[in-house]
């Protein structure tokens, strides 16, 4: 499981710089008349064409006229250690005066040519690099990583910044202040391991600072967001050990929590629970996935617990879409459940993944369910609600009782079954049947809203690149 997500993120890495784009064809238009059009366009013009070309393709533009010679000298380039061999990177970023576009670095091992690679950090941050990946060329996430070059560090004119299995330098004799990063909007860390004061030193010396997503990362024990920028905030496989703290990041919308790393031990993760505080965050839209069994949620000053009732001081208005992990087999995670759900009054979009637990305690709640208290986000706001890896227990079935009862704004509830359910031809028959029946023997609180059973996406299609995008209105479906 490990090696194919370093394979899925390490290709992510050369599609961070967008800026490497390719022509689908060179072939002429149908109606060239063969007449140069290009050489006609302005030096300026040309420049942004060239910066666009990988620098191999930029380099050999050279040979069309004396006038295209210098063109690709003073043109933003575009450099991927994927295109070119490592000499001829290392003669490119001696050679060319920048600024680089885009530098992509991730086939190159930087233990092995330590002393040849050394000066390429360098390099780049005195001829003003604006989109990088630097990643050390190591296919196994648990081998002990390269400390950064610091020199990556003084790349003030970086705008997003990608780093691959390195070990986050002593930031101690760094400079500090907004100047250090003025335009930095994208940071990501890939098995990097990084303490509170490097991340610290980021956020502080990074004010245009967007987006920070940790994959499978090694993170600080404690994650204090304070950013006036930060609008997402993204750990993909990457477990905190004690607490995520929102504490101040007026523009924060997305806070994406999605599961421990793989190999993660259960009963570590059951008997330290992450604190998930929420200070300030006053345009939160999307928060997910909560798990009771591994999140302890604060709001403010309040602890919530299975029996907290919402208050003005212990909800989060805000926030639209709401994904949570629970097993409702279990009660104290069923209890946990509701407690979450009257935390967030306003949410409209409801997201829950049905887990197992170790030992199935065969009880459905069902008691429990037609006795909590009504819950705000259900009784009045919620629209939609998916509930993913369906299995068809009692206590699934008595949760999606309590909400068809229960929601008057509801206009779909989606049912994702389980791969192995959807596979048996009689088990999903059987499952779609017992639903049908569930859905005509309730009283709909809304006359408009509908039932629909899905089998799940057999390729993932939820990717760290999809969650950390904002243009993504639900990134959970």
């Amino acid at each position: 499981m490990a090696a194919a997500l370093v394979e899925q993120v390490m290709g992510w890495f050369p599609r961070a710089a967008d800026a490497i784009a390719r022509p689908a064809s060179l072939s002429a238009a149908a109606g060239y008349d063969g007449e140069d059009r290009v050489s006609v366009l302005p030096d300026d013009l040309l420049r942004s064409v060239l910066s666009r070309l990988p620098a191999k393709d930029a380099a050999r533009t050279a040979a069309l006229a004396s006038r295209w010679r210098h063109l690709w000298r003073s043109a933003p380039l575009v450099i991927s250690d994927a295109d070119l061999p490592r000499s001829a990177v290392a003669r490119v970023l001696a050679d060319h005066p920048g600024p680089f576009r885009a530098v992509t670095l991730f086939r190159s091992r930087f233990a092995r040519h330590e002393r040849a690679l050394s000066e390429w950090p360098r390099l780049l941050a005195a001829k003003g690099v604006q989109d990088l990946v630097i990643a050390d060329n190591v296919r196994d996430p648990t081998a002990a990583t390269q400390p950064l070059p610091a020199d990556v560090l003084r790349c003030a004119s970086l705008q997003r910044l990608f780093l691959g299995f390195w070990t986050f330098p002593d930031t101690a004799g760094l400079p500090r202040g907004a100047h250090v990063f003025p335009h930095l909007r994208e940071l990501a860390m890939f098995v990097t391991t990084i303490t509170d004061q490097g991340l610290d030193y980021m956020l502080t010396c990074s004010p245009a600072l967007e987006t920070l997503a940790f994959i499978l990362n090694k993170t600080p024990e404690r994650v204090q967001l304070r950013s006036k920028s930060l609008r997402c905030v993204l750990f993909w496989l990457s477990m905190v050990e004690e607490e995520v703290a929102v504490v101040d990041t007026p523009l924060l919308e997305r806070l994406i929590l999605f599961e421990a790393p793989p190999g993660s031990g259960e009963d570590e993760v059951a008997s330290l629970p992450v604190k998930v505080k929420i200070a300030s965050a006053p345009k939160l839209r999307v928060l997910g996935y909560l798990e009771p069994r591994v999140h302890q949620l604060q709001i403010g000053d309040r602890v919530i617990k299975p029996n907290t009732r919402a208050s003005p001081s212990t909800v989060v208005p805000s926030v639209k879409i709401l994904a949570l992990k629970v097993n409702f087999g279990v009660l104290e995670e069923v209890k946990m459940l509701a407690s979450f759900l009257g935390c967030f009054p306003n949410v409209d979009t409801l997201n829950i993944v049905s887990t197992i637990a170790e030992e199935p305690t065969g009880r459905h709640h069902a008691k429990f369910w037609r006795e909590v208290c009504p819950v705000q986000c259900v009784k009045s706001h919620v629209k939609t609600v998916c509930v993913k890896e369906f299995r068809g227990d009692q206590s699934e079935f008595e949760f999606i009782k309590f909400i068809a009862r229960s929601a008057k704004e509801l206009e779909a509830l989606l049912i994702v079954l389980t791969k192995e359910n959807f596979a048996s031809e009689d088990k999903a028959c059987g499952l779609t049947n017992k639903l049908g029946a569930l859905s005509l023997g309730v009283p709909w609180v809304c006359e408009e809203a509908g039932m629909l059973v899905l089998g799940p996406r057999m390729e993932n299609v939820w990717s760290c690149q999809n969650a950390s995008d904002l243009t993504v209105e639900n990134p959970f479906h």
